[in-house]
């Protein structure tokens, strides 16, 4: 796999440039959007980051230089940051700093990214786009910011997308786009000698309760008042896995998933609210609310039967559920975890 290098920087042009450096900061995480072509007024890329109700956002230059970054531009971007509702101003450069420009910085709470830092950055967080350049502009799926949609879905005010990638749901071949704020189901609906695609089905971060892997399959789970399972076979599963980490402190703000078990048979779900079995034949149903739950006891299962839970569970009249599990120790323990933060 060919590295980053300064030399292979320095051959992008200006505006494949900004755009690689907003991609960089994407797959780390923030928001970001290149500003207008030529018409920036002093900023190449806006970056946004939201959690927990909270909002910073940051504005990028960026300079393409072989030689160093005087003390004069960095004082003349520092000024950015007094703009309304500028949390701090980046500056990022193939090149270098010189030592005023170094002190410049300090003063004025200024962050810098010079050339070797940047290459390593990139190494790390994009080691496979070096093959996208130079049409990064649409290769890496870099959202207009005064136009941001998806085939006719309309992003909101400071969503961004993160990623799309190719994946499989019930033997259809779909594209999975990932937002900071949605997840975006794309097929094709135009044949097999048509490019056309539409959205079919958009789930939000609020919606999302959890993600449960496996070798060859991530299940994601979602809803309210029923739990519905979306069994995921990705193309690239360590990509969709990071992608849905990255939205795990929005989710886990509601309800969320705490353990998983499958069978041949039945799905076991615990999550923070409920605890509840879905029979895979016909997929009939059987929830617990945590807060009802009274006490849990393992039974020995003998030589050839499993282990079974059995959970107390009060309400309208006392209840015992017989719950089959393979760790049902590890289970009892969940579930008494559950019931105390509940």
């Amino acid at each position: 796999m060919a590295k980053w290098t300064l030399e292979h920087l320095l051959s992008t042009t200006p505006n494949d440039f900004e755009n690689l450096v907003a991609y960089l900061f994407k797959q780390m995480g923030y928001g970001a959007s290149v500003t207008q072509y030529s018409r920036d007024g002093g900023i190449d890329i806006e970056l946004s980051l939201e959690h927990f109700g909270l909002s910073h956002r940051w504005l990028v230059q960026v300079k393409r230089y072989a030689d160093a970054v005087g003390v004069k531009e960095v004082r003349e971007y520092s000024s950015l940051r007094y703009r309304d509702n500028v949390d701090g101003v980046i500056i990022v450069t193939t090149s270098n700093f010189t030592k005023e420009a170094e002190g410049e910085a300090v003063e004025h709470n200024v962050k810098l990214i010079g050339g070797a830092l940047l290459v390593e950055m990139l190494n790390h967080y994009c080691p496979n786009a070096q093959t996208q350049l130079p049409s990064a502009a649409s290769t890496l799926e870099l959202p207009d910011k005064k136009n941001s949609a998806i085939d006719g879905a309309i992003l909101k005010s400071g969503e961004n997308i993160l990623s799309s990638e190719s994946v499989v749901i019930d033997r259809d071949r779909l594209t999975m786009i990932v937002t900071n704020k949605n997840i975006f189901f794309k097929k094709g609906t135009g044949g097999m000698l048509s490019n056309k695609s539409e959205i079919f089905r958009r789930i939000g971060t609020n919606e999302i309760i959890g993600v449960h892997a496996e070798t060859k399959h991530i299940f994601l789970l979602t809803g309210a008042k029923n739990i519905e399972i979306i069994n995921i076979q990705p193309k690239n599963r360590e990509r969709v896995l990071e992608l849905l980490g990255r939205l795990r402190a929005d989710y886990l703000k509601g309800e969320y998933l705490l353990r998983l078990a499958r069978s041949s048979t039945q799905i076991v779900i615990l999550t923070n609210k409920r605890l509840a079995t879905i029979n895979l034949r016909d997929d009939s149903r059987e929830e617990i609310k945590v807060k009802n739950i009274l006490g849990s006891r393992v039974t020995n299962g003998g030589m050839f039967k499993k282990t079974k839970l059995i959970v107390s569970e009060s309400g309208d009249d006392f209840r015992k559920r017989e719950i089959e599990v393979d760790d049902a120790v590890a289970w009892q323990k969940a579930i008494g975890d559950a019931v105390r933060i509940s």
